[in-house]
C-alpha cells in the first residue's frame, strides 16, 4: 500500500493540488459578499478662484450618520419645538457638520489658513444613489498660490475603503485625483502657464502624471479585491486548452470589459447593479458548469467576450459619476490598472494550470474544482437578489 501511494501521489502534485485549492479559499473568503465594487465613494469639486476656494463636496449620508452616532455615543437630544424637514434637506445639527468639517477636511493657500464656511447641506440623488452635497467656502486674504488639501474622511473610524473622486478647477486647468486612505493630502502649486502646476505627495510630480498614477493603483486594487471577478477568470482557464487559446480567451475578456468600462463610465449606458452583481455570479457558475460538461471548447473566447462585457459594468460602477471634462487619462488608468493587475495574477494562476494540465489526475481535480466554483456562483447570485 506504501508503494502504491508514493507512485500516483507524488509530492510536488500534492503542492500544486494543495496551491490551487489554498487560491479558490482566499477567493471565496477574503471578501465580503464578493462584490466588485469598493465601499463608500465621495466625490469633489473643487474651484480656485483668486483668493477664494469653492469646495463642493458629497458624501454617502448613511456614513455621515454612522459618524453622528460615532460622536454621541447614541445619546441624542431633540430640540422642544423642531421644526419637520422639509424634502431634500439634510438633518444633521450644524455643530455635527461644523466639526465634521472642521475634523476631515483642511484647505489652506500656503502659509495661510483659514476656517471653511458652510453653505447649504442638501440631500441629492447623484448616480441614483441619496447622497450628502456640502458646499464649503475658504476665502484668504491673498491670491491662493499654492493650494494644499488634506482629505481624512471617515478612514480611521469607520471605512478604511472610503475614495473620493475630485477634480481641481484652476485658471491654469484641471486635475483629477483620487483621495484614500494612502494618498489623503495633495498639494497644488499654481504658476504662469498650464504645464506649471505640480501635485506633491511625497514628491513633485506633473500632474498628468499623478492622475495616471492615482488611477492606475485604483484599477489595481480594483481587480485584485474583485474575487468574483477572479473566479470567473479562474473558471475559464481550468478546462484545459492550448497555450494559444489561454491567450485568445483573456484577450476577449480584456476587450470585452474595457468596451463596457469606458461605455459605463461615461454614462453612455447604465445596467444597476442589482443587475450586473447577480449576472457576474451567474457568469461563474455558467462557465464553472461548460468546464464539467465540455472535454475541450474552441471557442471559449466568445463565452469570455460575452461575459467580459457584463463584467465591464461591474468594474465601472467605481468610476460613475467621478469623471469631469478631462476624462481620457482617467479612464485610460483606470483600465491600463485594471489589466496590470489581471497580469499579476495571472502570472501566478497560469503557469501553474499549464503545469498541472500535463498531469494525470488533473481533470478530476478540475471537475471537483468546477463543481465548488458552481456552488459558490450560484450562491452569490442568491445572496445577490435576495438580499
Amino acid at each position: 500500500m506504501t508503494v502504491y501511494c508514493e507512485r500516483f501521489i507524488r509530492k510536488p502534485e500534492i503542492k500544486l493540488a494543495s496551491a490551487l485549492f489554498a487560491l479558490l479559499a482566499v477567493l471565496l473568503f477574503t471578501g465580503n459578499k464578493a462584490e466588485a465594487h469598493m465601499n463608500t465613494i465621495g466625490y469633489s469639486n473643487i474651484t480656485v478662484e483668486g483668493s477664494s476656494v469653492s469646495y463642493e463636496l458629497y458624501l454617502d449620508p448613511q456614513e455621515i450618520n454612522q459618524w453622528v452616532d460615532y460622536q454621541s455615543d447614541g445619546v441624542f437630544i431633540i430640540e422642544p419645538g423642531a421644526k419637520p424637514r422639509k424634502e431634500g434637506e439634510a438633518g444633521w445639527a450644524k455643530a455635527d457638520m461644523d466639526r465634521l468639517i472642521a475634523d476631515h477636511l483642511a484647505v489652506s493657500s500656503g502659509q495661510q489658513t483659514v476656517q471653511g464656511k458652510i453653505g447649504e447641506v442638501l440631500i441629492q440623488e447623484k448616480e441614483n444613489k441619496p447622497s450628502a452635497r456640502i458646499l464649503i467656502n475658504y476665502n484668504f486674504a491673498q491670491p491662493v498660490e499654492k493650494l494644499d488639501i488634506r482629505y481624512d474622511f471617515f478612514f480611521e473610524d469607520l471605512d478604511p475603503q472610503h475614495q473620493n473622486f475630485s477634480t481641481i478647477h484652476t485658471a491654469n486647468g484641471d486635475i483629477e485625483t483620487v483621495f484614500h486612505q494612502n494618498h489623503r493630502t495633495v498639494t497644488y502649486a499654481l504658476a504662469e502657464g498650464a504645464e506649471t502646476g505640480t501635485v506633491t505627495t511625497e514628491v513633485k510630480l506633473p500632474r498628468w502624471a499623478v492622475t495616471l498614477f492615482d488611477y492606475v493603483w485604483l484599477g489595481m486594487e480594483h481587480i485584485w479585491s474583485g474575487y468574483d471577478h477572479l473566479m470567473f477568470v479562474l473558471a475559464l482557464l481550468l478546462l484545459k486548452q492550448r497555450l494559444r487559446n489561454y491567450f485568445f480567451i483573456l484577450t476577449a475578456f480584456t476587450v470585452g470589459h474595457s468596451i463596457t468600462i469606458a461605455l459605463s463610465a461615461l454614462e453612455v449606458i447604465h445596467l444597476p447593479s442589482s443587475i450586473v452583481e447577480p449576472l457576474i455570479a451567474l457568469s461563474i457558475a455558467y462557465v464553472a458548469v461548460e468546464n464539467i460538461w465540455f472535454k475541450r471548447m474552441e471557442w471559449r473566447w466568445v463565452i469570455a467576450l460575452a461575459f467580459g462585457l457584463i463584467h465591464g459594468f461591474g468594474f465601472a460602477e467605481v468610476l460613475r459619476g467621478a469623471l469631469g471634462d478631462g476624462y481620457i487619462l482617467p479612464l485610460f488608468s483606470f483600465n491600463l490598472g485594471v489589466e496590470i493587475g489581471q497580469i499579476a495574477v495571472l502570472a501566478v494562476v497560469l503557469p501553474l494550470l499549464v503545469y498541472a494540465g500535463r498531469l494525470q489526475w488533473y481533470r478530476s481535480a478540475a471537475y471537483g474544482l468546477s463543481g465548488l466554483i458552481t456552488l459558490i456562483g450560484m450562491y452569490w447570485f442568491i445572496e445577490r437578489i435576495w438580499f
